[in-house]
């Protein structure tokens, strides 16, 4: 049920000590049909700004487009159809490239910026 996994990014981003603010929206269509989309606002200043659209299973449409704290690109994952990647629709933008990628949810994405403020500092 599409309502469950909203309500599990929810309760585990509540939990997150890495973020400072958020505004999640949550519609749902249908038992298996729904959106999740929003911004946050990380500890150091950085921006997540993400939409998933799904349906049963798939992610008909998802964008994680992740900002620095000077608002430039740091990565964004999404599936529109416009980079011939081996994984099309799917890929990564970084400030240089654009890369194949599987398929991302926002608690994957969450994780790996968790990682990256965690490392080392990003250009």
């Amino acid at each position: 049920m599409i309502y469950d996994y909203f309500k599990k990014v929810e309760t585990e981003t509540s939990e997150m000590g890495i973020i400072a603010e958020k505004a999640i929206e949550f519609r749902e269509f249908d038992i298996d049909e729904g959106f999740i989309k929003g911004k946050m606002l990380f500890i150091d200043g950085s921006v997540l700004e993400f939409l998933e659209y799904i349906k049963g299973d798939s992610r008909l449409k998802y964008r994680f487009h992740y900002m620095n704290d000077q608002g430039i690109l740091v990565f964004r994952y999404d599936n529109a159809p416009h980079h011939e990647v081996s994984t099309f629709p799917d890929h990564k933008h970084t400030p240089n490239e654009v890369v194949a990628s599987s398929p991302k949810k926002l608690l994957f994405v969450i994780d790996e910026i968790e990682k990256m403020m965690s490392g080392a500092r990003w250009v």
